[in-house]
């Protein structure tokens, strides 16, 4: 039956609590270096509290011992313990009790939470005293979450989606259509103002890869830099470099790798840098490297293909046609020259954008990858993949605050 819906529309003074419950040891970031560099859950609290909401933002670390407040304006910045982490989870298994107990207490109007697919959402929702929006940020559900998250995913309110294709993730889950909303990742102000290159040198490749530095595993679901060494190895006789940007606890790893293979003369590490700093190499590369497998390749999702294709180098990603769990642990044997293919003139960055294949065959099975140039412009799709402007959480009615007959929405204009 039907529950009556009410067109309440809030602009300003709700009380809204964003949740990022995972801890940080995947990263190796400190909690100084979570509040001081960059990361898409402060850029879109501050930006739904400079519009008039009272804010909280509420995240776990391994390091800290009680509930710790490190910030309240603009909003309330808190970490909380870890108590518990499920064994051999590299991400998403941190259980924290004192965050399940402020969660209970928060009096929050609505619930944020980024991510989909931790082991503890199902105590987040029970815990929880109002509708809960989960805003997907990556990873795929797998046969046992398909099972422990079923019940939890379809309490939840909304899902926030980057792009459409993101749906097929949660089939076998059955949840309907209206749960999710397609809302682009927020674009950092400094890249959303660069101006597109129109110019692009013959010269040898000027290559580039950003992000964390993860501990290499045996698949594509997490960025694989040490997988790029090893097909960059095979180029050791033609004129290329690489410029990494990013630190993380496989950094070491890749370093000796680099050495082991005999490109460490063209590959180079800069650590952490900020956007300031980075948006030249994105400027004077001619093409970055994301190395992991995506959906798909978008410039809605992933801050690396955003801030590239904004500044109009192109991308490439591992294919998902090989699926999230694709074994890629160790090169197979050298089958031909190297061809890469030069970089063809640029083109608009529309809607079933332009991909490619390089070659050759450089690991176990073979890798697909899609490249795409583009100005984010020119795509009326892509074209405002922004920080948000304005906001609402939109209230549909019903009596029971907790979860039953509320339904929130948030839009990002």
């Amino acid at each position: 039956m039907a529950l009556p819906r009410l067109a309440v529309h809030r602009e300003a003074g709700m009380r809204i609590a964003y949740l990022l419950p995972h801890g940080w040891r995947f990263a190796g970031w400190s909690p100084s270096d979570v509040l001081h560099r960059y990361h898409f859950s402060r850029h879109i609290a501050s930006s739904m509290a400079a519009l008039g909401h009272e804010v909280s933002l509420l995240m776990l670390h391994e390091s800290v011992r009680k509930e710790t407040v490190v910030q309240t304006e603009p909003f309330r910045i808190a970490f909380f313990p870890v108590t518990f982490a499920i064994p051999l989870a590299r991400f998403g298994g941190d259980f924290s009790l004192p965050l399940l107990r402020a969660v209970r207490d928060l009096g929050a109007e609505a619930l944020h939470v980024h991510g989909c697919f931790y082991d503890s959402l199902p105590w987040l929702v029970r815990a929880a005293r109002a509708p809960i929006v989960l805003q997907w940020h990556g990873g795929g559900l797998g046969r046992f979450h398909r099972r422990t998250l079923r019940r939890a995913l379809r309490e939840t309110r909304r899902i926030i989606i980057p792009f459409p294709a993101i749906r097929e993730i949660f089939q076998g889950v059955r949840l309907e259509s209206q749960k999710f909303d397609v809302v682009p990742l927020p674009l950092r102000p400094e890249a959303q103002a660069s101006e597109p290159k129109t110019h692009y040198p013959r010269r040898s490749p000027r290559l580039l890869c950003v992000g964390r530095i993860p501990q290499a595993r045996r698949d594509l679901s997490d960025r694989r830099l040490d997988v790029v060494l090893r097909i960059l190895a095979h180029l050791r006789d033609a004129a290329w470099s690489l410029d990494v940007v990013g630190d993380g606890p496989g950094r070491s790893f890749c370093e000796r790798l680099a050495e082991r293979e005999g490109i460490a003369n063209a590959v180079r590490f800069h650590g952490y840098l900020g956007l300031s700093q980075v948006l030249p190499l994105y400027r004077d590369s001619d093409l970055s490297i994301v190395p992991f497998s995506l959906p798909d390749l978008t410039g809605t999702w992933v801050a690396q293909c955003q801030e590239s294709l904004a500044v109009g180098t192109p991308v490439v990603a591992f294919s998902s046609e090989l699926g999230w769990m694709a074994n890629f642990d160790r090169p197979a044997p050298w089958r031909g020259p190297a061809e890469i293919d030069h970089l063809p003139p640029r083109c608009d960055g529309r809607k079933g954008q332009e991909r490619s294949v390089a070659r050759p065959r450089v690991v176990r099975r073979s890798t697909r990858l899609a490249t795409t140039r583009g100005d984010l412009s020119n795509d009326p799709d892509l074209r405002r993949p922004a920080p948000p402007r304005n906001g609402n959480y939109r209230d549909l009615g019903g009596k029971d605050h907790r979860m039953v007959g509320r339904t929130w929405e948030m839009r990002l204009i």
